[in-house]
C-alpha cells in the first residue's frame, strides 16, 4: 500500500500540514500497519547509510525509558520467551528457585503461543483481588499490556496498574508491561504506561509491521537473569528500527503527537455526535483512537477502503491508527473521507 511521503523527522504541528504538492496522497493507511510512512517507490533511494549500531539503538531505549538495560531481539515471540527465562533465572539467583509461575492479564485476547504452551503460565482476570489470591510461593511475576488492541482500544486504568505494582513489590514479583500495542509514542508519550505514572520492572517493546524487531527493557536487578546467549538481529531489521526509534524519540515528538491527537479526536468526536445512530462513543488517545460503533464496523471499514482510507475494525471499534509521521493535512483528509462515507449511510436502526 503506498503511503504519502511524510518527512521522518517530526515537525511542529503548525508546519506539518502539507505533503508533496500541498495535497494528501490516497490511499491513506490509518490501520496501524506501520509506524513510519515510507517513501514512494518512484523516489530515488537515499545514499546507503552505515548499518546502525545495536548498542546505540539499545541506548536510545534506555535513555527514554525507566530501564537500565535494553536488548534487541528478532521478534516479540522471542522476547516473551526471554522474559520467562530471565524472571525465573533472577529468582533462582536470589535463592527462590521455585518461583517460576507467571500470571498474565490478557483481557479478551488469547495467550500468545509462547505463554499458552507453558504449564507454569496462568491467565488472570483484570481484578486485583483474584490476582492477589492467585499469588503463591511459586509466583514469579505479573504480565499485563497497559493498552490492548484485541477487541477494541482498551486503555487499562492507572489505578489497576498501580495495584499490580503494589502487589509485585509486596510479594517480590516482577511486574512486566507489554507495550506492543501503543508504545513508541503512539499515545503521545514514549510509552503508554507513562500516562499512569506506574513503572514496570521489564517491558516488551514492539509494534507490528512498523518495527521489524522487538526489544526487552529492564532494570539492573532483573537484568542479572538475562540468558548468556541471545539471538542476533538482522542488519535490515536494525536499519528499519533505527528510523522508527529516531522518529519516536526525536525532540518535540511527544508534543507533536499530542497536538495531532487532539486534532484527530476533535474530528472524530464531531462525527460521533453528528451520527449518534452509528457511533456510541470515542476511545483512545493520541494517534490510537477509534469510534465505538453501534453495529459491527467491518462494512464501514470496507467502504472507507474503497474511498481511499484504510482503517482497522477491532470488535465494535473502528480503529484509526495513523503512522507516527502523519501530518495535519493527512488527518484532515482522512476525516473528510470518513465524513463523506458516513454521510452516504442510512440511519442505523435501533
Amino acid at each position: 500500500m503506498s503511503q504519502s511521503a511524510s518527512e521522518p523527522a517530526p515537525e511542529p504541528p503548525a508546519e506539518s500540514g502539507e505533503t508533496s504538492g500541498g495535497t494528501c496522497l490516497a490511499p491513506l493507511d490509518f490501520s496501524g500497519a506501520c509506524l513510519v510512512a515510507k517513501l514512494e517507490p518512484s523516489q530515488p533511494p537515499a545514499d546507503p547509510a552505515p548499518a546502525p549500531n545495536p548498542a546505540a539503538l539499545a541506548d536510545l531505549l534506555v535513555t527514554h525509558s525507566f530501564g537500565d538495560t535494553a536488548v534487541l531481539l528478532p521478534s516479540a515471540a522471542t522476547v516473551r520467551r526471554v522474559i520467562l527465562d530471565t524472571v525465573r533465572a533472577q529468582h533462582r539467583i536470589a535463592g527462590r528457585p521455585k518461583r517460576r509461575e507467571l500470571l498474565v492479564c490478557a483481557g479478551d485476547a488469547p495467550l500468545p503461543p509462547e505463554f499458552s504452551g507453558d504449564a507454569e503460565v496462568s491467565r488472570m482476570p483484570d481484578e486485583i483481588g483474584a490476582i492477589r489470591a492467585a499469588v503463591g510461593p511459586k509466583t514469579a511475576g505479573l504480565f499485563v499490556a497497559p493498552v490492548r488492541l484485541a477487541a477494541g482500544i482498551e486503555m487499562l486504568p492507572g489505578s489497576f496498574l498501580a495495584e499490580l505494582r503494589e502487589a509485585a513489590d509486596e510479594y517480590g514479583l516482577a511486574l512486566i508491561f507489554d507495550e506492543t500495542a501503543a508504545g513508541l509514542g503512539r499515545t503521545g508519550m514514549a510509552f503508554a504506561h507513562e500516562w499512569t505514572g506506574v513503572t514496570p520492572d521489564l517491558m516488551l517493546v514492539e509494534e507490528g509491521a512498523g518495527l521489524s524487531l522487538a526489544a526487552l527493557v529492564l532494570t539492573a536487578k532483573w537484568a542479572r537473569g538475562l540468558p548468556g546467549a541471545l539471538p542476533v538481529v538482522a542488519g535490515e531489521a536494525l536499519a528499519s528500527a533505527a528510523q522508527v526509534l529516531e522518529t519516536a524519540f526525536a525532540p518535540g515528538f511527544e508534543g507533536r503527537v499530542q497536538a495531532l491527537g487532539w486534532l484527530l479526536e476533535d474530528r472524530l468526536a464531531t462525527l460521533r455526535y453528528r451520527r449518534a445512530d452509528l457511533f456510541s462513543g470515542l476511545v483512545g488517545t493520541g494517534l490510537a483512537q477509534g469510534l465505538v460503533c453501534t453495529v459491527p464496523p467491518d462494512d464501514l471499514a470496507a467502504r472507507l477502503a474503497g474511498a481511499g482510507l484504510i482503517t482497522r475494525p477491532l470488535g465494535q471499534v473502528l480503529a484509526v491508527l495513523p503512522p507516527l509521521t502523519v501530518t495535519e493535512a493527512e488527518i484532515s483528509a482522512a476525516a473528510d473521507m470518513l465524513e463523506r462515507v458516513v454521510a452516504e449511510l442510512e440511519p442505523a436502526t435501533p
